[in-house]
């Protein structure tokens, strides 16, 4: 019988509650799919795997959600939890740095950010066709 797949597919369930899904599915049990992680060498340790499926204690880190997804059989973007951390990740300025982060912040808003005009002057060429003109001054809305 073949392990069936979930990459394609999201929840956007909270994680002990879509853990206790795919644990449904497959016929595990807490204890059986702690003895999977131990035998693929992926430890989580028994209270915190109790913790982490039954929703208590602090959130499961990326680390625990990734184990989890392999042993799961799912990709670990299969889990909201996986998810909202690499958007968090992507505007953390100690992760990616302050410049990236804004960066990353217009682009999640839907905002393109308008450069303002580079130290010589002159556009970059690459610039020069997508956006209309420079901006001089950025002027504060009342």
């Amino acid at each position: 019988m073949g392990q069936e797949s979930h990459d394609a597919e999201m929840t956007d369930r909270p994680l002990h509650e879509a853990i206790a899904e795919l644990m449904r599915r497959r016929g595990f049990t807490l204890s059986a799919l702690a003895a999977i992680l131990r035998a693929e060498g992926l430890t989580i340790g028994r209270t915190r795997l109790h913790q982490i499926a039954a929703g208590q204690g602090p959130p499961a880190s990326a680390s625990h959600v990734e184990r989890l997804a392999q042993v799961l059989g799912v990709a670990p973007s299969y889990f909201a939890e996986y998810r909202l951390w690499r958007v968090r990740s992507l505007l953390d300025p100690a992760a990616v740095g302050f410049e990236r982060a804004m960066e990353n912040l217009g682009r999640l808003s839907g905002r393109r950010a308008i450069p303002s005009a580079p130290p010589n002057g002159r556009p970059r060429a690459d610039d020069a066709d997508r956006y209309p003109a420079w901006v001089h001054e950025v002027k504060e809305r009342a």
